[in-house]
């Protein structure tokens, strides 16, 4: 986590916590009693407060449980102004931002993006640099694969053709409907006898599925020097923390297979979570100020071209872009600039002094580090 948030400018350092239980094995009132007795012990060890320590959800958390402790804190600190500050990933009623949610999924598809848009990075793997149309598979269905597959899908013009979870491995070449598997999921709770797909139960092998790009959207290692002599993919995009081993990183870069690290790939959720803090420590939602301004001068600019041109221009019936930007446009399109911006940083770095992606993104990483040490004569 210090390396993610340097490497990509949040003013954050890292560390990791959790409590090791099942979630599914609890009640929600026994879950947030849980949650507001651990919230206790961090706040009694100052291990949590707006200029401390912020948490953030993971693996089996959601929005409620960052409230649950936002909210414990509170009781406790009712004298901290900032106290909604203390955690991040709160629903929208409890001071969170929107797009939140979709934030690792998003980052992931901008990274993509940038990745595309880099003639250095995509020329040498795909003779047709476009992102429409190539076919991806995603393992991990959760939080993150859901939102990656729902807009490389319906924005990008992307095939979701595979499909793997630890319980069912989903695949249809002309493409899943993302639309219709989170339907089916949310109805059944399970990924399982999806119309839309050819259903099988997993194997080993179920990540050496025939794609363009693969995501690894779940948990570390499963692409291990096996799966990285033998996969098909052209590039692999790690959406999870640590998804390829030592030795299969080492196989894929000698394959000239294009691996995007998770340092970068999957920064999205804590950029927006570092979103949410500024608008928490700010007590202003993003865009309050300069929304109005914007769409006074985006009417300006049309009445201008319809005096110009001599004829009333037909705009669309929402005519949403004349509007200035949302709390939601906002963070898209500040997640979006430091996607482009670090994978930009990150390749200059590789040009300047070689090695893969990964060894230039921890290259530009431990050097903020350093330099931060430096500043203060460490």
């Amino acid at each position: 986590m210090t390396y993610k948030c340097a490497l990509v400018g949040v003013p954050y350092g890292g560390s990791k916590g959790a409590l090791c239980l099942d979630p599914s094995d609890w009640t929600e009132a026994e879950l947030e009693k849980i949650t507001r007795r651990f919230a206790q012990e961090m706040i009694r060890h100052r291990f949590l407060d707006s200029a401390n320590n912020v948490p953030a959800p993971d693996v089996g958390t959601n929005e409620r449980t960052m409230m649950w402790i936002a909210d414990e804190y509170k009781r406790l600190r009712p004298e901290d102004i900032n106290a909604l500050g203390c955690a991040t990933g709160k629903p929208l009623g409890g001071g969170g931002i929107e797009g939140r949610v979709e934030a690792t999924g998003r980052g992931v598809q901008y990274a993509i993006h940038a990745v595309f848009d880099t003639p250095k990075l995509v020329d040498p793997i795909f003779c047709d640099a476009r992102l429409s149309g190539k076919s991806v598979a995603i393992q991990g269905f959760g939080n993150v694969g859901a939102h990656a597959a729902l807009f490389l899908s319906k924005e990008d013009g992307c095939k979701i053709t595979s499909i793997i979870e630890r319980d069912v491995v989903l695949t249809n070449p002309n493409g899943i409907n993302v639309d219709d598997l989170i339907a089916h999921r949310d109805a059944t709770g399970s990924l399982a006898n999806f119309a839309g797909a050819t259903c099988k139960e997993p194997t080993p092998d179920a990540l050496l599925a025939d794609c363009d790009i693969l995501i690894p959207a779940a948990v570390e290692g499963v692409i291990n020097a096996d799966i990285a002599r033998r996969a098909p993919a052209k590039l692999i995009v790690e959406a999870a923390n640590g998804p390829c081993t030592f030795e299969a990183a080492k196989i894929l870069g000698d394959r000239k297979i294009q691996v995007i690290p998770d340092l970068y790939a999957n920064a999205g959720g804590v950029i927006v979570s570092y979103f949410e803090w500024v608008k928490n420590l700010g007590h202003m939602p993003f865009g309050l100020l300069e929304r109005r301004y914007h769409e006074k001068g985006h009417r300006v600019l049309t009445s201008t071209i319809e005096r110009t041109v001599g004829a009333s221009l037909q705009w669309d019936e929402d005519a949403s872009y004349l509007s200035g930007p949302t709390e939601l446009d906002m963070v898209r399109s500040g997640l979006e600039e430091i996607m482009r911006r670090t994978l930009s940083r990150i390749v200059g770095e590789q040009s300047l002094r070689g090695g893969d992606i990964r060894s230039a993104a921890y290259r530009l990483a431990v050097n903020q580090v350093a330099d931060a040490y430096r500043a203060i004569g460490l």
